[in-house]
């Protein structure tokens, strides 16, 4: 990770928008609504996109390749399926055919959908026969999921393409992490994008524009995600549980650069806790509360699965970074989470060259843990070393 926060390998071992779910066609619960983009019945910040798609729609003008491109966990991959089920329950209609008396069909101004709508469950339980879902593989037993989408899943493409639709509709095949494709699979892809049948559709779900190669952008319709607004944010996050104070949510904005689905890995990793935690304990500096430092390293240390380690080595390296700026821009902290901690006030007190020092430490330091998987525990107490320096 480099001083900006953008990582050093491009096929990073994480997901899209949302983390992968078993298939379901009963949807209960928040957090099964949140656990995948198929299941997300509504969309917040993106009603300019949405309005474009159905305006297309209705006047025959539906690109046959969409490439929805923005930054990773603002809702790019929800809406891909939203237009998914609208096209394949209303995808037999002629928007331009009129009927006996001059009308025209009534189709709706909203990609919404109930999710007891026979479409909705279909895509939900990854069951509708004129759908096809490709994402990177991922392996319930180790929880590990593949760098790139395979070239054997994109063949399956055309294949799904040539068949006819089982209601004489639309078929639509959505592809996330698009641009972790390698070379021999977009070779695949530009093949089918040449000749697309009609009535068909595929969607390009990309997190970096530049990962695809010209042939296929030129070939596709661009539509740009904007980074989800703060009320925007705060709106899904309320949605996925409403305990979550402003202070919080705050953080949690900027802790995840405005991205909700890596907030919600935050959220459900309890990374807000481990927050606290470092906070209170930063607040003692510079008399350290050593046997505390010990606690959080064990506690850090000894669960690699949990996603504890990894969320404070992200803290830090956020928190510092978020401090830097500010003091190079003149500014408190853009965060309410550190205005006013200990952490500013050591900050302040600070050079600017020290503070860049310590960040370059700090990622030094964690950077060589992960490379030779070496002991968390040493790596949480050399920390505040480097911070006492």
């Amino acid at each position: 990770m480099d001083l900006f926060g953008e990582p050093p390998d491009p096929y990073e071992d994480d997901d899209d928008d949302l983390a992968p779910a078993t298939s379901s066609s009963e949807i209960d619960t928040s957090e099964e609504l949140f656990s995948h983009s198929r299941f997300a019945q509504s969309v917040i910040g993106h009603e300019d996109i949405e309005a474009g798609l159905i305006e297309s729609f209705k006047k025959g003008r539906m690109h046959h390749g969409l490439l929805f491109t923005g930054p990773k966990g603002i809702g790019k991959a929800a809406i891909a399926y939203r237009l998914a089920r609208y096209l394949l329950k209303y995808g037999g209609i002629d928007p331009n055919e009129t009927d006996m008396f001059g009308e025209k069909p009534e189709l709706p101004d909203t990609l919404d959908m109930p999710r007891d709508e026979r479409v909705f469950r279909l895509v939900a339980s990854e069951s509708h026969p004129d759908l096809l879902k490709i994402e990177r593989a991922h392996d319930e037993g180790t929880g590990k999921t593949a760098a790139g989408v395979a070239v054997a899943d994109i063949r399956r493409v055309n294949p799904f393409l040539r068949m006819r639709a089982s209601d004489g509709g639309w078929r639509v095949v959505v592809i996330d992490d698009a641009d972790t494709m390698n070379r021999n699979a977009q070779n695949a892809l530009l093949k089918i994008l040449e000749e697309p049948p009609a009535k068909t559709l595929l969607i390009l779900v990309v997190h970096r524009l530049g990962a695809l190669i010209p042939t296929i952008r030129s070939r596709t319709q661009t539509l740009t995600f904007n980074k989800l607004n703060k009320e925007a944010f705060s709106d899904l996050v309320r949605q996925y549980d409403p305990i979550y104070s402003a202070s919080q949510i705050d953080t949690l904005y900027h802790l995840s650069a405005g991205s909700f689905g890596t907030a919600l890995d935050y959220i459900r990793s309890e990374a807000l806790d481990t927050l606290s935690q470092v906070m209170e304990l930063l607040s003692t500096a510079p008399n350290w509360d050593k046997e505390a430092i010990h606690k959080l390293g064990d506690q850090l240390g000894k669960n690699a699965k949990s996603g504890a380690y990894e969320n404070f080595t992200t803290i830090m390296l956020w928190a510092i970074r978020e401090l830097i700026t500010a003091k190079a821009r003149g500014q408190v902290a853009t965060s309410s989470f550190l205005e006013g901690s200990a952490l500013e006030s050591w900050a302040q007190q600070s050079s600017l060259d020290k503070l860049l020092e310590t960040w370059q430490n700090l990622d030094a330091l964690y950077s060589s843990v992960e490379r030779a998987n070496l002991d968390k525990k040493q790596a949480v107490l050399r920390t505040f070393s480097i911070l006492a320096a």
